[in-house]
């Protein structure tokens, strides 16, 4: 939504994010800032879910 706003201005995801930090509103909630960063923990956390079925856990409990 955010590069919707300004696509030139906006055209990698470090300039938005340091536009946010320059304006004040990177910790703001619903900035494009924060929604980057539960993207990196969702991945983080589908990653060692993953990592542990590769490794042969059968439990899905137990590697989640």
């Amino acid at each position: 939504q955010k590069f919707i706003t300004n696509k030139e201005e906006f055209d990698t995801l470090q300039k938005i994010v340091l536009h946010e930090v320059n304006a004040g509103v990177a910790q703001v909630r619903n900035s494009a800032t924060e929604a980057l960063l539960w993207l990196k923990r969702g991945l983080k956390f589908l990653k060692g879910f993953l990592t542990e079925v590769k490794n042969g856990e059968k439990n899905i409990q137990t590697a989640l």
